[in-house]
């Protein structure tokens, strides 16, 4: 693989197509990431992006064990796989990404990541600090070459000092891959005429993103990363934003907000695939979340739902035994939810997605593991409804 770099101020230039398809253009091509003509406009994407989900890093050297067999001692084996996961799988998810970027015919002038780089869970700053350090090592070890952008997830802040070493050692990293200052988990960069926001689901602040709205009021298309999702998909119905009910009407403001938008949400936390399209009063909005958990580099499909016919109570059989004393309350969420579904799609499936921007369309290409043949070829662009 060729190890040549272009600038990081490419995410952040209107120039960025032009300099970017340069550099991709002068790399060794073993495997060529080409548009299927089956299932994607004549014309190519003026630009792609990866898009990773929850990765959880972990190693056995990152945790105070004492502390979590106190603190949490029902994670333990949680833990114990995603350490597995970190030294099995994810180097090699890693390296598929660098693959997708070094053999793309198209521009590639970022990725994405939806939050959860790490487990958490260390135990004290020293620990949480030592976890970042391992997981950014090991991406900067990959070389991408192009910068690696990622929203806030719990457990990144999870235990004694993560948040503090979120701010001290992620938050400048960041920072250096698009040379230019990222202070908070809540920031915007444009990419051209697109915006893309990278919104803190656990200090939310919506006057904020409504300003970055009117802003970049001129954007074609908005981009809403976030780490919890946005409307709920599976029985895990109380894990999105703003899901309790003293926040109702700050969870209509940001439905309306995104809406009025037609923005694309790209979001994880449930460790699933999921396609929607949620009705507002201002509009419609996307949303496709991924996770990039890997158990195995070729995971199968499993518990596969499609169709409109399948967003209903009967997601919560999917976990009958998560939380019993919430299910009434959460068949009711998704019985209130399912009037303002307009798609739906479903899938324990992790892996990756790559996206694919066009003038008028943002087309998703979503990968079972690191195997090359899409699971699915979907567009995320949605239309008002007349």
């Amino acid at each position: 693989m060729c190890s040549r770099t272009y600038s990081r101020r490419t995410f952040l230039q209107t120039t960025a197509f032009g300099a970017a398809a340069a550099v991709l253009g002068q790399l060794p091509s073993r495997r060529t990431f080409a548009e299927s003509p089956a299932t994607q406009p004549a014309e190519k994407p003026l630009y792609r992006f990866v898009l990773l989900g929850d990765t959880h890093y972990d190693l056995p050297q990152h945790h105070d064990m004492d502390w979590v067999n106190v603190k949490y001692p029902k994670d333990l084996n949680q833990i114990k796989g995603y350490i597995e996961t970190s030294q099995q799988h994810t180097p090699a998810l890693l390296q598929r990404v660098k693959e997708i970027i070094t053999t793309s015919d198209i521009p590639v002038p970022f990725v994405l990541h939806v939050g959860d780089l790490v487990e958490g869970l260390c135990g004290s700053y020293e620990l949480a600090s030592r976890q970042f350090g391992d997981a950014l090592q090991l991406i900067e070890k990959t070389n991408f070459g192009v910068p690696f952008l990622m929203c806030k997830g719990n457990h990144d802040i999870t235990g004694p000092g993560a948040a503090a070493a979120y701010e001290k050692i992620l938050l400048p990293w960041l920072s250096k891959q698009v040379d230019s200052p990222i202070t908070r988990a809540a920031f915007s960069r444009r990419n051209n005429d697109d915006l893309f926001v990278f919104f803190d689901s656990y200090q939310p602040d919506l006057d904020w993103l409504e300003a970055e709205f009117k802003k970049h009021a001129n954007a074609r298309h908005t981009f809403f990363v976030i780490h919890q999702p946005v409307v709920p998909y599976n029985d895990r119905v109380d894990w999105i934003v703003y899901a309790k009910d003293d926040v109702s009407a700050q969870r209509q403001r940001l439905l309306n907000l995104l809406g009025q938008r037609n923005a694309i949400v790209l979001s994880g936390h449930l460790h699933k695939y999921s396609l929607l399209e949620r009705h507002t009063p201002a509009g419609p909005f996307s949303q496709l979340a991924v996770c990039s958990v890997l158990r195995s580099d070729h995971p199968q499909a499993h518990e596969e739902r499609n169709g409109l016919q399948a967003y209903s109570a009967d997601l919560l059989d999917l976990e009958p035994k998560f939380e019993p004393a919430t299910r009434e309350a959460r068949r009711s969420c998704l019985q209130d939810e399912r009037p303002q579904i307009r798609r739906f799609e479903y899938a324990d499936l992790p892996g990756l997605a790559v996206v694919n921007v066009y003038a008028k369309d943002v087309r998703c290409d979503v990968f079972p593991g690191i195997d090359e043949k899409p699971y699915r070829t979907e567009s995320l662009i949605v239309r008002p409804v007349t």
